[in-house]
């Protein structure tokens, strides 16, 4: 049987996004549905560079975007706000953020899987999402960066987490991995796939950052680290 995951693979198209991440959101929205169409972008950057979540605002979605480097831009939904496991809560709470939402975008370089954490453990529950990957760590070992609110990347190796560390945490709250493209990985709500149908997706790390002159430890996922 044929269905709406099945076309993912050849979904990717590039309209503001970098790698047609549009695309493939696309293609996950026709198969499950938005239900409200509303959206969440940590990492937004100036809004439309880049971005995987300008079409669907242009397409008559609501949301709110964040970004730390960028100045706040109300018309364009995108507001300048330092994002970190202890206050992604109440900055969601700050901008009225219904805890069940259609979509979350998260690429904000650094502690990436933390706040995802912290979001899932205030009871947030976006239909589906797309984070980015840390592309020169294998799938596994669930490894992340030793959490610092205050991280900053350098171009280096040094940043977010592997693919077993967001499939492991998304997989405890509910979620499945559909789709990975280039560094981006999309998860959907179980309840939300096709029944009776598992997906299958596979993805190898392509290297591409200089690898960490310091040095620093990276954090191995535990079981006590999710509910």
């Amino acid at each position: 049987m044929t269905t709406w995951l099945d076309n993912l693979p050849s979904s990717a198209r590039v309209v503001y996004s970098q790698c047609g991440e549009e695309g493939v959101i696309e293609a996950i929205f026709a198969g499950i549905g938005p239900a409200r169409g509303y959206l969440v972008d940590l990492g937004a950057g100036n809004g439309v560079e880049l971005s995987n979540t300008m079409l669907l605002l242009e397409r008559g979605w609501q949301g709110v975007r964040f970004d730390a480097a960028y100045p706040t831009h109300p018309e364009m939904s995108v507001y300048q706000e330092q994002i970190t496991a202890d206050n992604i809560c109440a900055l969601l709470a700050k901008y009225r953020v219904p805890s069940a939402f259609d979509f979350l975008s998260l690429d904000i370089d650094g502690i990436d899987w933390y706040a995802l954490r912290s979001l899932f453990r205030g009871g947030y529950q976006p239909r589906a999402f797309v984070c980015e990957i840390n592309n020169s760590l294998q799938p596994d070992p669930p490894v992340t960066i030793v959490y610092d609110p205050a991280f900053i990347w350098t171009p280096d190796n040094y940043f977010g987490a592997s693919l077993g560390a967001y499939r492991r945490l998304a997989e405890s709250y509910g979620y499945a991995l559909v789709h990975c493209l280039a560094w981006n990985a999309f998860f959907v709500r179980r309840e939300l796939l096709p029944e009776g149908v598992t997906p299958h997706v596979e993805w190898t790390p392509d290297g591409g950052w200089p690898v960490d002159p310091r040095n620093r430890p990276w954090y191995t996922i535990l079981a006590s680290d999710l509910p």
